[in-house]
């Protein structure tokens, strides 16, 4: 039983609430956080189910993104305000130009392709390319599009997944 506003609430009740605002959930099927205009977030802004991931070509990685956090320049991005813009994705049975939002996060890498010869299965990366699409929950990225962040004692998945955007905001 929980108390929760003067009243009690019985688990699973708590429970069934709680899993609509859950962000830890297991995630059972790849999806992106798109728009294919720019505009006010709210009006614009999408969620798809996109297909697995096939293998890895050459000189590519297949990552999970681990955390990929909203940063303010994000949502302009998304507005059209700022001045970078992302690259077109596309996706199977989408026509147009379609853009995934987020510009920083952590990823795991989960296939390595031939040739690549700095990262392996498991290993954590940030985005070293601007604009890649990080609100989706895989992708494939060429190898030097990422950059690879080594597992230290004290380094949570937070600190690393806004290592290369909010850090240097705090000297300015």
């Amino acid at each position: 039983m929980f108390m929760f506003s003067s009243q009690i609430l019985s688990l699973p009740y708590y429970a069934s609430r709680a899993r609509l605002f859950s962000t830890s959930a297991r995630i059972q099927e790849n999806r992106a956080i798109i728009y294919f205009q720019n505009g006010r977030p709210a009006d614009v802004v999408r969620a798809l189910t996109i297909p697995s991931l096939a293998a890895p070509a050459p000189q590519t990685v297949n990552v999970r993104f681990v955390l990929s956090p909203i940063n303010p320049a994000d949502v302009n991005v998304v507005e059209g305000v700022y001045p970078s813009k992302p690259q077109p994705s596309s996706f199977p049975g989408v026509r147009g130009d379609v853009f995934v939002g987020g510009n920083e996060g952590l990823a795991e890498v989960t296939g390595v392709g031939n040739g690549v010869k700095n990262l392996e299965r498991g290993d954590w990366v940030v985005m070293k390319a601007s604009q890649v699409g990080t609100w989706r929950s895989a992708a494939n990225l060429r190898e030097d599009q990422v950059l690879k962040v080594p597992r230290l004692e004290g380094l949570s998945e937070v600190n690393a997944a806004t290592m290369m955007v909010c850090v240097l905001s705090k000297y300015i």
